[in-house]
């Protein structure tokens, strides 16, 4: 496998030092075999990165300027005879081609050179060249995460006498990177974020990306935000419907929230105590024209959860949903009309139908409230204790709701349990302060792997009714203890 000198031991870049001196086979052939010969050999052509599988004759001298100038026709410099440049697996003597391709070789070249080519520091890969530093005794440091144009990386011990070059060369090879921090303490379990240290670029913390068809701006310094859950992001989402209600407890700057509400239709009422990731979110929300569609709260996570239910049937709240559902079908008229070229569209019959228009959304039975249909709890560190906020949070409507109405609460944790399944289901238990029976359970959903022997999940269970409907005295009796050690922090 080809690789770079090695420079163990480097803790400044020199880029020179990563020069590799570089033999392969060469054909010489005439250059109007060129395709015939590179169609033929394409299995075993150079094929590397910045390096071209034909070039000019190195030997070829062009004519001079009284050769030009006693031809009548104007000649091109190019030379009459090619190199074809082979793997450099590929022995001289070509005793490792098929013997078809070898005969082909000899039958229809000029002649076998080898050809010899520096291959410097712009062609190998980031790997390649913390491989060539880092000690062997060390795997190299793993894939880094990508904030905008900030690359984060949280490196171990081992790495540190080597930090500042790692920086270095990261930012040196991914050219949309201006920025490069690393971790340099725990996740804060309050406001979810960690100190950091610059270790190359300058110190710009204000990230701007594109995810789910949403913009995202933030100060990563002061919020949280992880690029390798964009995937479950996307997953939670698509269980999500148009004209749902989404009440997102832990929502950060709106990862969840703002995909919810602009690729499904759905309304999402979205909370945060970190005050910096409110506010954000609040500009998040309209920065994608999102107003009146997620509705912003900096609240603690339990106080939310037991009000929920009042925000979403604040008569006030419903009338701006209602009104911007108006407002969006007319726009949605007038660009249809535009479309196909309706210049009046004032008696249009639609658009009145609209100006008239009452959604049944808010609509319900039995004097039940509006329900939201899905909890999401995105806080893995904690997120669990927070479960008993949902004890007796119908207790009032008891009767009035049916079972098909109760919300799927989708709950994130972190476990390093030998039996991981069951320890998570017995942490949930016990803040629901009841037994989570199977035909609760949705699933339990493996996210990823965050360290050796520990990994993030998120459980979906639909509320029981047991729980929603639970009593203070209840509630009180079925309380079990949960002690610190059941508190897995990332």
């Amino acid at each position: 496998m080809l690789a770079p000198p090695k420079n163990e031991g480097m803790f400044e870049l020199d880029k020179k030092a990563f020069d590799k001196e570089l033999t392969v086979t060469a054909i010489k052939i005439d250059v109007k075999k060129s395709s015939l010969f590179m169609k033929t050999l394409a299995d075993h052509l150079l094929n590397m990165k910045r390096y071209q599988n034909i070039i000019e004759d190195p030997e070829y001298v062009p004519p001079t300027v009284e050769q030009e100038q006693g031809n009548k026709r104007k000649r091109k410099n190019n030379s009459p005879t090619k190199y074809i440049l082979l793997s450099p697996d590929v022995k001289q003597d070509l005793s490792n081609l098929p013997e078809e391709k070898q005969k082909f070789i000899k039958d229809e070249c000029m002649e076998i050179k080898n050809y010899t080519f520096i291959v410097d520091y712009e062609y190998w890969s980031t790997d390649d060249i913390l491989r060539s530093i880092i000690p062997e005794e060390y795997q190299i440091p793993g894939s880094f995460e990508t904030v905008g144009h900030i690359a984060h990386l949280n490196l171990r011990e081992e790495y540190l006498p080597y930090k500042k070059i790692i920086g270095e060369i990261i930012l040196d090879k991914n050219k949309h990177i201006k920025t490069v921090v690393n971790k340099t303490g725990k996740i804060d379990n309050t406001f979810r974020f960690f100190e950091m240290e610059l270790l190359a670029g300058v110190w710009d913390m204000n990230a701007e990306l594109k995810e789910s068809n949403c913009n995202f701006q933030f100060d990563f310094s002061t919020v949280y935000w992880n690029s390798r859950l964009q995937g479950e992001h996307e997953r939670l989402v698509k269980k999500f419907k148009k004209d749902e209600f989404i009440c997102d407890v832990m929502a950060g700057v709106g990862p969840f929230a703002l995909p919810a509400a602009k690729n499904k239709g759905s309304i999402v009422f979205a909370n945060d105590l970190n005050p910096k990731s409110y506010e954000y979110l609040k500009k998040n929300v309209e920065n994608n024209k999102l107003v009146n569609k997620v509705f912003s709260y900096n609240l603690d996570g339990r106080d939310f959860i037991k009000n929920s239910l009042n925000y979403l049937n604040d008569k006030s709240v419903q009338s701006k949903v209602i009104e911007q559902r108006r407002k969006d079908k007319i726009e949605a008229i007038r660009r249809k009309l535009k479309k196909h070229n309706v210049k009046n569209t004032n008696n249009v019959p639609e658009k009145e139908n609209v100006n008239n228009y009452n959604e049944d959304l808010f609509k319900t039975e039995n004097d039940s409230p509006v329900l939201f249909q899905h909890y999401v709890m995105n806080l893995p560190a904690i997120a669990i204790e927070f479960l008993d906020a949902f004890r007796g949070i119908f207790k009032e409507y008891k009767g009035k709701i049916k079972f098909e109405q109760f919300p799927t609460i989708h709950c994130h944790c972190f476990s390093a349990a030998e039996d991981r399944h069951s320890e998570i289901k017995s942490r949930v238990e016990a803040a629901l302060g009841h037994t989570l029976d199977d035909k609760y359970i949705k699933e339990i959903y493996f996210v990823r792997s965050v360290a050796p022997n520990k990994d993030m999940y998120c459980i979906s269970f639909v509320l029981p009714p047991e729980v929603a409907f639970m009593d203070e005295k209840e509630s009180q009796s079925n309380k079990r203890k949960l002690g610190n050690e059941d508190a897995i922090s990332e």
